[in-house]
Formats: C-alpha cells, structure tokens, sequence
C-alpha cells in the first residue's frame, strides 16, 4: 500500500514551496535590515548573478506556460474541447496557474538577487566604518 503525503502537492505545493521563499526573503530583509547580515562583495555579486539567470529562466518558462492555453489538436468533440480548457486553466489561473507561479517565483527570485546586493552595501558600509575608524585612531 502506498503511503499518503502530507506534503501538498502540484500547484498547491508549489504555492506553499513559493510562500517558503517569500517568508525566507522576508527573514533575510530583516537581518540586513537590522545589520545581522552582510557579504564579501564579490560572494554576493556572484548569488545576485545567479539568482537574475534563474530568473530569467523561471520568465522564460512562464512564457511557454502561457502557451499551453491554447492546446490544438484536440479535436472538436465536446471531450477534446474540455480537455483543451483544462490545460488553459492549469496554465494560466489567476496566481494559481503555472505560468503565474513561475512569474511569481522569478520576481522571488530578482528579491533575493536584490537582497544579496544590500548584504553588499552592509558589508562596504561596516568595512568603511572601521577603515574610518582606524585612521581616526592612527592620528
């Protein structure tokens, strides 16, 4: 006998796996925010980049998501038609359908490119501090 999964699944699991990365961006925003956070310049232009390329890529999929509305081939029967609906609305379904998913974990995905960039700008403003504060206390 198969065991049930308590975890949700298909575009409900990924609406729960998309409000982990939102609560996730959220908790680093405070921590930058509240200066408990900061990076190495260059660790943190390398996490932006590469977060802005998955980016690009969940947009890219978004896009070919959107396609998916319209399914040819089905035919004209009543069965064909319901089932070309189906894949619409799957596809594209107010923030619940794969392509808006997709969109809205990309922009998840621009957040946190974004938020490793202010961890930089922390650690350039603490580095610049104590920099200050060396000279002042070399005079």
């Amino acid at each position: 006998m198969a065991e049930q999964s308590a975890e949700p699944s298909g575009f409900e699991g990924a609406g729960a796996a998309l409000q982990s990365i939102r609560d996730e961006n959220s908790w680093i925003q405070q921590q930058i925010s509240g200066g408990g956070l900061s990076m190495e310049p260059q660790a943190a232009d390398k996490a932006a980049e590469v977060y802005r390329c998955e980016a690009e890529e969940a947009e890219s999929l978004a896009g070919k998501a959107d396609r998916l509305q319209q399914v040819p081939g089905l035919g004209a029967y009543t069965s064909g038609q319901q089932l070309a609906a189906k894949f619409g609305q799957k596809a594209s379904n107010g923030s619940t359908g794969a392509a808006d998913l997709l969109r809205q974990f990309a922009d998840e995905l621009r957040r946190k490119a974004s938020l490793f960039e202010q961890a930089k700008e922390n650690y350039q403003a603490t580095d610049e501090q104590i920099a200050g504060d060396l000279r002042r206390g070399a005079q």
